[in-house]
């Protein structure tokens, strides 16, 4: 079914931000839908653009992570040819979130409470922000995962969303606007995981984002092939992954860092 893009009103976002705990008790309290919108504010909460989608299907469990890339999928095929002023608006994303994704954003909240909104339902409009959104996050992670020229090009995207310190390390670095970065550094991690059955802790995949930084700092890694910065950050994450090794074998402790 296609229908047309819609933006919530400037007036609506910035009346919402100034009610972070009211907006979330009405969250709370009306789980269905977001139909409790326009009364609250007193007048019509989006406005109707010109861009015309194909509306996402999405499907909800009160577990998130098991519809995590289900959703993440529909939601970038639908809006993926859309224009960067539209998809990098934190309004377009609040209708989304709000009128299409509700019970989803809920859901992936887990616990909807006045900082969470304040942070992820009605965000800045900085990439961080938008990247780190409650639906938002979802569409961006495929945007910087997917790969066109592979068999499969959501593989990389499929780990992407089981690591979310990796993705937190991209999102609050620069390097990581760049497409063969974010993609390389996922991949990297998720084959080194898989051929030696490890988990990628946050200290590792935080210690490999500074490699690609310091890459980037000394290289022109935008002339970079992805190959070229996929056999670096390889090489870097075993290099690391030894030296985390050996360091718990010194003290004989072992680090636990939850994911």
């Amino acid at each position: 079914m296609q229908i047309n893009v819609k933006m919530m009103s400037e007036e609506a976002y910035k009346t919402l931000q100034k009610n972070y705990e009211e907006v979330a008790k009405m969250i709370n309290d009306h789980p269905s839908d977001c139909s409790w919108l326009k009364d609250y504010l007193g007048f019509e909460p989006f406005e109707e653009k010109k861009y015309v989608i194909e509306a996402p299907e999405l499907l909800n469990d009160d577990d998130y992570s098991n519809v995590a890339f289900d959703n993440a999928k529909a939601l970038y095929e639908s809006l993926k040819d859309l224009p960067r002023c539209v998809l990098c608006s934190n309004r377009f994303w609040a209708w989304i979130t709000f009128e299409r994704a509700y019970k989803q954003a809920i859901s992936a909240s887990k616990k909807v409470t006045k900082d969470f909104v304040k942070n992820w339902w009605l965000q800045g409009n900085s990439r961080r922000d938008l990247m780190l959104g409650v639906i938002s996050r979802y569409y961006f992670c495929v945007e910087i995962t997917v790969d066109e020229s592979a068999a499969d090009p959501y593989e990389v995207t499929r780990y992407a969303l089981t690591n979310g310190e990796a993705y937190r390390n991209i999102t609050y670095r620069n390097i990581g606007m760049l497409k063969p970065v974010s993609l390389e550094y996922f991949r990297a991690q998720k084959d080194y995981s898989e051929k030696n059955n490890v988990v990628i802790t946050k200290r590792v995949a935080r210690e490999l984002m500074k490699e690609a930084s310091r890459m980037g700092s000394v290289m022109l890694i935008d002339l970079c092939s992805n190959k070229e910065i996929y056999d670096y950050l390889y090489v870097k994450l075993e290099k690391i992954e030894q030296n985390v090794v050996d360091e718990e074998d010194k003290w004989g402790i072992k680090i636990i860092i939850a994911l």
